[in-house]
């Protein structure tokens, strides 16, 4: 008698925020992405009647903290479905993935960064992939080609988009042509501007604005972040309207399409995960030896994309001792592989760091032990196999895969270039015995002709998410 006739109205409104997804802050202080009801509905709406439309299955391969996990997670449940669930570890295994594709019926889809789906290709073929979703970093001509090849009715799509636009604010199926990164949305817009705030014409580069459904609340606690990176939209038509600056070069092609040109400022994407080197230089200044420091992305060897952290500072501070002082204090993929120490930071005439004259990493470069040279054949045959996949002089035999820049996609390469030279080992074995002395005792001359396990050790590394410019820490739902 006391309950009401009619069921309560939730307070819930679509306006309110969904989740609040942490990316990574240039001032050292990440900053957490607040995004609405309205913005997660519109853009799950949108991936379902596009590039998921007529799926049956998508595997799970990002984390929560990744907002890629909204298609992957949300996406099927909206619908009827199921999540797919892969077992632990297979999501950073191309091996395993490999294999779990394989094994699953009906029409499938694969959302992940492209260096993934390179390195599941290098393995063999998941012949039943309907649709491939690639994202977070650029996808060349090349990996095309290669997909295409092997499976010539797949549909291809790629997408972009920071976690301040939800998921994806740009999206296109790759059909031939030049790789570009599609058109807006559904109910979002696209603009490049110029330094004056006046839209670009065609083919002229500028900055790359997105407004409309998909556009973030703001950073949450943060009003003055906010109003610098979400500004008022001029064009939209509505008062209160306003657009993400996204810090990306971008021109409109002929076609109606947006090119991607790179950044404006010094933010890097490595395996997919996007940084702000300003936040890593952060924290290494709080090490007692460090005078000045400034981090990028170098790939010196193709194919090996490292973080690399360049200082000034005490000398006699070991590499180890840094790397560790990060690892204490961010995740595992902003930890630089390489710290190269520098009496002073190369300068241009205007003041500012010459990024040009910074030198490629030394072997010094890497946390490693007091070297000692390989032993025996095996040991002698990883080191020439470690040397030339990580672009380094001379590998001891203490050195560790992963402190040397070694990382999860590699270790395909790895796999494959240990086989010719008749060594044999499992995904598994990597991780759980990276150094070389002592992967050479597990290594074998002969095949192992077994399934490849799904790697219960968690690696050193995860892959990224297909981002689409998300790179969380944490999630608050």
């Amino acid at each position: 008698a006391r309950s009401p006739a009619q069921a309560p109205r939730p307070g819930l409104l679509p306006q309110h925020p969904a989740y609040v997804i942490y990316t990574s802050g240039s001032t050292g202080r990440p900053k957490g992405v607040a995004v609405s009801h309205r913005s997660v509905a519109n853009y799950l709406r949108w991936i379902d009647e596009t590039a998921l439309a007529g799926v049956e299955r998508l595997p799970w391969t990002t984390k929560l903290s990744f907002d890629a996990s909204a298609k992957q997670v949300l996406g099927p449940l909206l619908r009827g479905g199921a999540v797919w669930i892969l077992a632990a570890g297979a999501e950073r295994d191309p091996a395993a993935l490999l294999q779990a594709l394989r094994a699953a019926e009906g029409r499938l889809a694969l959302n992940c960064v492209p260096s993934l789906w390179s390195a599941i290709l290098e393995l063999g073929t998941p012949a039943g992939v309907d649709r491939l979703l690639l994202g977070g970093e650029a996808t060349g001509p090349e990996l095309l080609e290669r997909t295409r090849a092997a499976l010539p009715g797949v549909e291809v799509w790629n997408l972009y988009g920071p976690t301040e636009t939800t998921v994806n604010a740009v999206a296109g199926r790759m059909d031939g042509g030049p790789v570009g990164i599609g058109r807006p949305v559904a109910n979002a817009r696209a603009y490049v501007l110029d330094a004056g705030m006046r839209p670009a014409p065609v083919g002229v580069p500028g900055e790359l604005f997105v407004a409309g459904a998909g556009v973030a609340r703001g950073y949450l606690g943060r009003p003055g972040l906010t109003a610098e990176r979400f500004v008022p939209d001029p064009f939209g038509g509505r008062a209160g309207e306003r657009m993400y600056r996204t810090g990306d070069r971008a021109r409109w092609r002929d076609d109606g399409t947006l090119a991607y040109l790179g950044r404006t400022d010094h933010q890097v994407k490595v395996r997919g995960y996007r940084i702000e080197p300003g936040e890593v230089e952060a924290r290494l200044l709080e090490h007692a030896g460090v005078r000045e420091a400034l981090v990028t992305a170098r790939e010196d060897t193709p194919g090996n994309r490292l973080l690399v952290a360049y200082w000034t500072g005490d000398a006699g501070v070991e590499v180890q001792a840094l790397r560790s002082h990060l690892g204490e204090r961010l995740p595992e993929y902003m930890v630089p592989a390489a710290y190269v120490w520098l009496k002073a930071l190369p300068l241009m005439p205007n003041g500012k760091v010459d990024r040009r004259a910074l030198p490629a990493p030394g072997d010094d470069a890497y946390a490693r032990s007091g070297y000692e040279a390989p032993v025996g054949e095996s040991e002698e045959a990883l080191a020439e196999i470690w040397a030339e996949l990580l672009g380094v002089e001379r590998v001891g035999r203490w050195d560790n895969f992963f402190e040397l820049g070694g990382h999860s996609l590699l270790i395909v390469r790895l796999l494959e270039q240990m086989r010719r030279r008749g060594l044999h080992a499992e995904v598994g074995t990597l991780f759980t015995t990276p150094v070389l002395a002592e992967l050479a005792r597990e290594v074998t001359g002969e095949s192992l002709q077994v399934q490849v396990p799904p790697n219960l050790i968690p690696g050193p590394d995860s892959i990224g998410p297909d981002d689409e410019g998300s790179d969380a820490w944490e999630v608050v739902l």
